[in-house]
């Protein structure tokens, strides 16, 4: 067995297939540990983690980069920063905040498995996947009763009574949001009733970044319902701007408890970005935008 300069650590929240996850001998957090009320048990989570990041070091693994989903999407890279900080002088641990979820998390640990491959230092490998991070973003249209739909009311303010009565609303009319994960944000950019004028709004979306950006990377979410899966690839198919489909992905329980069964997303970045291998700088580096394209807000 090749010996690595690094070992990765990540969670089924990034809805890879176990196929990459083994080949690249990545370490998974199988299970996230629930308390009584079903709320994730960060204690517990925090603790777990610890425990991976010691046993990897005594199995000669010192160096570790753990790679998980925004805080706004799950808590478990938070607590994987805590587990690092507890770590302190046992392994040396580097956090990722993927800045989005899914297979956008995916597609910042795929990358960092090929530098893991072509023998890139952890320093490299780290640089250049958390200059992913900060490029890819997450496309997502959860079902009416999803829990990410409601904890990211946008009303929060309004007042019980206030958001008892939008929550009526949107579940009596059908309504559905088309939601932005990018950078640690979420960021509502539509509602509508009609699943194919949210999936139209996706790809003007992703047009938009593309026009600013240029060629795309991108892949597809699904929960197991063929008429939204269809309902997403159609404006995909027919879009106007450059972009190569690296493929398609079932979200993991982990997602699906978010997003619901029924949700669609798509998960993309720019392709030099993307591509981009270690040690490399782009021409991008001086000259990177402080802040996120607001795609889509005219919608």
């Amino acid at each position: 067995m090749l010996e690595r300069n690094f070992t990765i650590v990540c969670d089924r929240g990034c809805d890879l297939p176990p196929v990459y996850l083994e080949r690249a001998q990545a370490t998974v957090l199988e299970d996230v540990p629930h308390d009584a009320l079903g709320h994730v048990d960060e204690v517990a989570l925090t603790q777990a983690l610890v425990r991976t990041y010691r046993a990897l070091a005594a199995q000669g693994h010192d160096k570790i980069v753990s790679v998980h989903s925004c805080a706004s999407f799950s808590p478990v890279v938070t607590c994987a920063r805590e587990a690092a900080a507890a770590c302190e002088g046992v392994a040396d641990v580097r956090v990722i905040d993927a800045g989005s979820a899914s297979a956008a998390t995916g597609m910042v640990i795929f990358r960092l498995m090929c530098h893991w491959a072509d023998g890139a230092t952890l320093d490299e490998a780290v640089e250049q996947a958390q200059r992913l991070a900060g490029s890819v973003r997450l496309l997502v249209i959860p079902t009416v009763a999803a829990r990410f739909a409601r904890r990211r009311s946008r009303k929060p303010r309004a007042g019980l009574l206030g958001r008892a009565t939008s929550s009526l609303r949107i579940r009596i009319s059908g309504e559905r949001g088309l939601y932005l994960v990018s950078r640690g944000e979420v960021t509502q950019l539509a509602r509508s009733s009609e699943l194919s004028d949210l999936t139209g709004r996706l790809a003007h979306a992703m047009s938009a970044v593309a026009a600013s950006e240029g060629e795309l990377v991108y892949a597809t979410i699904e929960t197991g319902d063929a008429r939204a899966l269809r309902a997403l690839e159609k404006p995909l198919d027919t879009n106007e701007f450059e972009a190569r489909r690296l493929g398609s992905v079932s979200a993991s329980s982990q997602v699906e408890k978010v997003v619901g069964q029924g949700a669609v997303a798509v998960a993309f970045a720019p392709a030099d970005v993307y591509w981009r291998a270690a040690g490399t700088v782009g021409e991008d580096e001086a000259t990177a935008p402080d802040d996120d394209p607001r795609v889509g807000r005219d919608s």
